[in-house]
């Protein structure tokens, strides 16, 4: 179970109800931590003026869609326009081909395309990408 995974709700609690969460609903992780064995999930698929994002036990929910995560070999697409001073701009299409020297970095090879001169590899910020 990890951050953007989508959930269900197996059981009907008070203290979900409170917040007009119930059995059945479904939602997504919004944090990668977990705290007291539980994980915040937002309910934004639900007819409410204000989404609840509550904190859910992890015991009484369970995954229906598991994010898929980012190995090399992965297509991505540049997501913001932070590298432009280097040339990439958001948008190009790459290829992640190795894990950066930080854990949250992705070395990216971005081919020849749409206004890129020649092929490039960049460090990237995971968080800077968006699988594709």
């Amino acid at each position: 179970m990890k951050e953007y995974d989508y959930i269900k709700l197996l059981v009907e609690k008070e203290r979900y109800a409170k917040d007009n969460v119930h059995k059945g609903m479904t939602g997504w992780i919004c944090d990668e931590r977990i705290i007291n064995d539980c994980r915040l999930v937002c309910f934004d698929n639900c007819d409410l003026e204000d989404y609840p994002i509550i904190s859910i036990k992890i015991e009484d929910m369970e995954v229906i869609w598991s994010a898929p995560t980012k190995d090399i070999g992965t297509e991505v697409i540049l997501s913001v326009s932070n590298y432009e001073n280097i040339g990439l701009h958001r948008g190009l299409k790459g290829t992640t081909i190795a894990k950066g020297e930080k854990d949250n970095q992705w070395i990216v090879r971005f081919h020849k395309q749409d206004g890129l001169q020649q092929e490039t590899e960049c460090t990237l910020n995971e968080s800077d990408i968006v699988i594709i």
